[in-house]
């Protein structure tokens, strides 16, 4: 016997809470049905460590209000290592950064005019698709579309951005720059002018404040007599009016039929106990080239002789410790979806959205994506009600 539900939303990340909260400060009903709700956060709390989604930026205004902030990712620059693939390294503040200083001053005043068009973006981006909120301002719809390598030549800013910045993304990421478009490496570049933190996620209390959580992995989706059935491993099936994809953009392919997502890159999380060999020794942070494995090196804060790398295929651990013990690695075979392409619909027609970080990566877009969806859900339910006869 199917459970009937108004609205199904699965996937369990940032979108799909989300939605649900959205949904459920509105009063209207919805079941959420998701393998780990988290999604690709996960806070483990006996490493007191982010295996997943590793810190938010100051600037992720709905995301926040439902984590704990931790300490700064990086609390000085002057804490920060830049490595070469030729075995350089270097600090935030040395000659050969600060040579380029006109670049870096170029730079940054593109990040401001950048961050008020982002701002309003955001914005729209909850009651409009992103496509259109895209439409809406040629300012960031020509960056979406342009490489993050043209807009780097086309500022001016090679120089600075190839001793820095482009390490940052790289960090954030794994994605090699060439892969970037001009907006995503942009929203990157944000978390080197802002502060970014750690952060804790509770899964037990999000699930207490959403309420009607359900877990299972889901294997099909029908549309059948104008609804929506969907079928789980263990053998449950749910009908829906309204059905909010919220999944990754991979298994949004895969149960819709997608013709096209962006692709997404792969990341392992390692946690680490041991002494780093001595190039990794002098600063807390090291960022790489897109030519190394390893993206991001750090010490953590709550433990002198803790480590967490990441990286974007399997790694020896020698190569960056002298002495070590493995605590935890995770693997995330679609970490983060950044790879030039286009704007995917998020509303579908037949009662059916989709929403993820599919167009915009961070946990943030996703969270917009999913209030967006859960917007549209409402607008429809209130036009409905002002027709019914009273």
């Amino acid at each position: 016997m199917a459970q009937e539900i108004d609205t199904l939303i699965v996937g369990g990340g940032m979108a799909g809470m989300f939605c649900g909260m959205r949904l459920k400060d509105a009063g209207l009903p919805f079941l959420l049905l998701t393998e780990r709700l988290g999604g690709r956060v996960m806070y483990k709390p006996e490493f007191k460590m982010n295996f997943g989604a590793v810190f938010y930026f100051d600037n992720y205004h709905h995301v926040k209000k439902i984590l704990t902030p931790g300490p700064k990712v990086i609390e000085s620059l002057w804490r920060v290592c830049f490595h070469r693939a030729d075995g350089t390294r270097y600090g935030a503040f040395s000659p050969r950064i600060l040579r380029h200083g006109w670049q870096l001053l170029r730079f940054l005043r593109f990040m401001k005019t950048f961050g008020r068009h982002y701002e309003a973006y955001k914005r729209n981006c909850e009651t409009m698709q992103a496509k259109h909120a895209l439409e809406q301002d040629p300012f960031l719809g020509k960056l979406f579309v342009q490489t993050a390598e043209q807009l780097i030549d086309e500022l001016g800013v090679a120089e600075v951005c190839r001793e820095s910045v482009s390490l940052f993304a790289y960090a954030c990421t794994g994605a090699k720059v060439d892969t970037l478009t001009g907006f995503d490496y942009c929203y990157l570049a944000q978390g080197l002018l802002m502060p970014i933190r750690h952060f804790v996620f509770d899964e037990g209390e999000m699930r207490r404040r959403l309420g009607n959580v359900v877990v299972g992995s889901v294997t099909a989706v029908e549309r059948v007599e104008g609804t929506w059935v969907v079928s789980t491993a263990g053998g449950d099936v749910f009908r829906a009016r309204t059905l909010v994809m919220a999944t990754t953009a991979h298994v949004a392919q895969a149960l819709l039929g997608l013709p096209k997502i962006r692709s997404a890159s792969r990341l392992y999380a390692y946690l680490v106990k041991g002494v780093p060999r001595e190039a990794f020794r002098e600063r807390d942070v090291h960022l790489f080239p897109d030519t190394s494995p390893v993206i991001y090196l750090a010490r953590r804060h709550n433990a002198a002789d803790e480590y967490e790398l990441f990286s974007n295929v399997p790694v020896e651990l020698d190569t960056y410790f002298e002495r070590h013990e493995l605590r935890w690695m995770q693997k995330w075979p679609q970490a983060i979806y950044t790879h030039p392409g286009f704007v995917l619909d998020q509303d579908m027609g037949g009662d059916l959205y989709i929403a993820g970080d599919h167009n915009g990566m961070g946990m943030e877009p996703a969270a917009i994506s999913g209030i967006y969806a859960a917007n549209r859900i409402i607008g429809k339910a209130a036009a409905g009600a002002s027709r019914s006869p009273h």
